[in-house]
């Protein structure tokens, strides 16, 4: 007896009442949905952590501090309180759920994304909203945006769960809401898109992430400034360029001195970190230890502690002598390597753009005094030196200058940046291959490298790296079968239909799959698995890798079945065994260079 596929759903949906009969989007409809959908619980996550931000801050700073004579940026012997205070009270839901919520928290998106498929828990939504917010609002030196970027992430996963999405969905809804997250916190929608493709997705993402990525951020954005109006983060004075011929090269030169800070920053940041997880002490004494030391140096630089903003912007005005702007910078390195590198939750976005801020306004008022007539206020170089800052310390040179645009709304900023930007990532990445997220990934054996090389790809073939270890069944497995198979030996969730000769028939997605075996249908013994399955792609064991990752970026099975020559199955290909299999050639050619 054969029986149709459509007639065959139709039959399974019967005998569960409790299912409703999905309805039929066409892919393009389905992926705006998903946009929308992503940017709203961005949005409202931002909300959500801004409110948050605004109580804690004026619970310490001024209903405890005002108590105690304590003002934000002035100094005073007892401002080391309010961080230790914020340390200990985060602290006692950070030490117990340490996996998920200590420290700085983009590299577990990043892993997430590469290892389990997109999938968040959800418990990281509630952390990433009041634990960042408790330690950043008593003065820890942190930021907002990476706990934001977080839950938005931790949000997109969310919904990909809720709606059981395929897991090549799931990464795309996580990368979409973390962008989105970060467009709603800055009012930023291009610096979104940027932030989610070079650092959330490394400069590894498919034509099919632009759709629902364009809306999440548009969503989020206009949601945001329905809330909040539109907003500037920073206010800097009208940027010019007295003598372009002279400034250009300077700000190239720029560019250098951040990439020299961003490598500086990156291996302090993870020296201090390693020294804080090898001190034999209770964890809960650690994250108390690092609110301590952050809080020390706060009573010589009040300026560091919380995420500085209020004092970026007079940076950016020309407010402080050029001197203190490079003291400000270094000790803002320390804090907040004392804050986040003991455990306490928080962001690296906004210490990154104090610190960038601070080094190009200390090189500004140095050449201030060399060529006064020939270049511009500290206060340009300032504002240049936020999105260097970025580009150089994740590699990310497009986010850092649409970013910087987007932030200060002024457009003579672009050239300038451009060139700031893309000299500080290169001679970053030169210097020090890993970024502030790669390299705590590559601390636990996963060697990611920002932006991949495609020609290891194309030296690599499918039967190098493709699993043998796959799930096949014969088409003429009934569905009775078909759920012994599955209830005892099964290993994956998709499953490969054979034929007798080994030939592939089909693969059934484990939508359809948990569909016919969860249904209480009386046609066990009359569907066959060949009913069941749906066509696939193929990869030949002779392809490269190359040929093989466009191919599984654009479809929606996860695990591709690869066939011989005769078209028999002969193993497995996952994002994961490609990724694998360019780790090692790219550890081997590492070596050979030395390096």
């Amino acid at each position: 007896m054969l029986i149709n596929r459509g007639t065959l759903r139709k039959l399974l949906q019967l005998n569960n009442s409790t299912r409703a009969i999905p309805i039929r989007l066409s892919e393009r409809a389905a992926l705006v949905f998903l946009g929308v959908a992503v940017g709203i619980l961005a949005a409202l996550g931002n909300a959500a952590f801004r409110t948050a931000m605004d109580f804690f801050t004026d619970l310490f700073f001024h209903r405890i501090g005002g108590k105690l004579g304590i003002e934000m940026g002035r100094r005073h012997v007892l401002i080391f309180v309010l961080p230790v205070m914020g340390s200990a009270i985060a602290g006692i839901f950070v030490s117990r759920f340490k996996e998920d919520a200590k420290g700085y928290g983009l590299p577990r998106v990043v892993r997430a994304i590469l290892k389990s498929g997109g999938l968040i828990k959800k418990r990281v939504i509630i952390f990433n909203i009041f634990l960042p917010t408790i330690v950043i609002g008593s003065g820890g030196s942190a930021g907002r945006e990476g706990p934001i970027a977080s839950l938005g992430a931790a949000l997109g996963s969310a919904f990909g769960q809720y709606i059981k999405a395929h897991p090549g969905r799931m990464k795309m809804l996580v990368a979409a809401g973390a962008g989105a997250a970060i467009a709603a916190a800055f009012d930023a929608p291009i610096a979104g898109m940027m932030f989610a493709l070079e650092i959330i997705l490394l400069g590894n993402f498919d034509i099919e992430h632009f759709p629902p990525l364009v809306v999440s951020v548009g969503t989020a954005v206009v949601i945001t400034e329905a809330l909040y109006g539109r907003e500037v983060t920073f206010h800097i004075p009208p940027f010019s360029i007295p003598s372009p011929w002279v400034e250009i090269p300077l700000y190239g030169f720029l560019g250098v001195i951040i990439g020299l800070a961003s490598v500086f920053f990156i291996k302090l940041y993870y020296f201090i970190e390693e020294k804080f997880d090898n001190l034999d002490i209770p964890f809960y004494t650690k994250l108390i230890l690092g609110g301590l030391f952050t809080g020390i140096i706060g009573i010589a630089f009040p300026q560091v502690l919380g995420n500085g903003y209020p004092f970026v912007e007079k940076a950016l005005k020309g407010y402080y002598p050029f001197i203190l702007m490079g003291a400000f910078g270094f000790a803002k390195m320390l804090a907040t390597s004392f804050t986040i590198g003991s455990g306490n939750p928080g962001g690296l976005f906004a210490p990154g753009f104090f610190i960038g801020a601070m080094i190009a306004g200390f090189f500004g008022g140095v050449l201030a005094h060399i060529l006064p007539i020939h270049v511009g206020a500290p206060g340009a170089y300032a504002s240049v030196g936020i999105g260097a800052f970025i580009a150089g310390t994740y590699h990310a040179p497009l986010t850092g200058i649409f970013l910087l645009f987007e932030m200060t709304k002024d457009y003579t900023i672009i050239l300038p940046a451009l060139f700031s930007c893309i000299i500080a990532s290169m001679l970053a990445e030169w210097l020090f291959p890993y970024t502030l997220d790669t390299y705590a990934l590559y601390k636990l054996g996963i060697e990611v490298h920002h932006g991949r090389e495609p020609e290891i790809l194309d030296t690599l073939y499918v039967r190098d790296a493709m699993s043998q270890d796959y799930d096949a069944i014969w088409e003429g497995a009934n569905l009775r079968q078909l759920k012994d198979y599955f209830s005892k030996l099964a290993k994956h969730t998709d499953l490969f239909v054979v034929d007798k000769e080994g030939r592939l028939v089909g693969v059934i997605p484990f939508n359809i799959l948990r569909d016919a075996i969860f249904s209480e249908s009386e046609l066990e013994d009359i569907v066959l698995a060949k009913d069941l399955a749906v066509s696939s792609p193929v990869v030949k064991d002779s392809e490269t890798l190359s040929s093989a990752a466009r191919k599984i970026g654009t479809k929606r099975i996860d695990h591709l079945p690869v066939v011989d020559s005769e078209g028999k199955v002969v193993g497995m290909l996952s994002r994961k065994c490609i990724i694998d299999a360019y780790n090692e050639e790219a550890r081997k050619r590492a070596r050979e260079r030395g390096v």
